[in-house]
């Protein structure tokens, strides 16, 4: 699979032109590609993966919590409060991801929630725009999509392609996000840099639920007041 330009047809997430082709399971994303496609991103290092899905084999030697970063562990939802002491809970991975985006995209509730009361940036931005609510959206995680809004996330943000969280939602039919999102202010006018809206792209992938969500709210704004 090919990754998708700005000159793909409408109705598609825009993404930069990236050879994906040998994109399994087990690949390290983090060494074969610097950049990353806007609506398959950010998989952690194959450990990591492997380890989530108990994959590690028995000869291999299991590394001990102390050997994985602060990014890593909260993609798993490992953190603590005392993890967080005198630390930089904003800071970087090498990336330009911050653990609460780790932890939005992998869906760890508690996690996000933990980071936040200790000073975590709700709106800060990956090399590529993306966001801890961008990340959420794309793997369908509402709850936590809500939890971000209720402390200022941007729900029209848009990332290096002019995507925004709804179009991620669309794009995948999470409907649960779709529906977050637009209760809370997300403009479905908005379009990429390929014209795409996220109706447009609910449409062409067959996201049905999201649009449903989507054609009731615009009914609900025909509606007189």
């Amino acid at each position: 699979m090919k990754g998708m330009s700005s000159s793909e047809e409408d109705g598609h997430l825009v993404v930069k032109e990236e050879d994906i082709d040998d994109l399994g399971d087990d690949m390290d994303l983090w060494e074969s590609h610097n950049r990353r496609s806007a609506f398959s991103p950010y998989r952690p290092v194959t450990v990591l993966t492997n380890l989530q899905r108990g994959n590690i084999q028995t000869q291999t030697a299991q590394a001990e919590p102390d050997d994985y970063t602060l990014h890593n562990r909260a993609a798993m939802g490992e953190l603590s409060a005392d993890d967080l002491r005198d630390i930089d809970v904003n800071e970087l991975d090498s990336n330009g991801f911050t653990p609460i985006m780790w932890a939005s995209y992998y869906g760890q509730l508690p996690t996000v929630r933990l980071l936040i009361q200790n000073r975590a940036k709700v709106n800060m931005e990956g090399q590529d725009g993306e966001t801890s609510l961008l990340l959420a959206a794309s793997n369908g995680h509402h709850e936590i999509i809500k939890l971000l809004i209720s402390y200022g996330a941007d729900p029209n943000h848009v990332d290096h392609m002019g995507n925004t969280a709804l179009m991620y939602a669309a794009h995948n039919d999470h409907s649960h996000c779709g529906n977050e999102l637009l209760d809370h202010g997300a403009d479905i006018t908005y379009t990429n840099v390929a014209g795409s809206s996220a109706f447009s792209i609910a449409v062409a992938r067959g996201s049905k639920q999201v649009q449903l969500i989507m054609e009731r709210h615009l009914l609900k704004l025909l509606e007189p007041s």
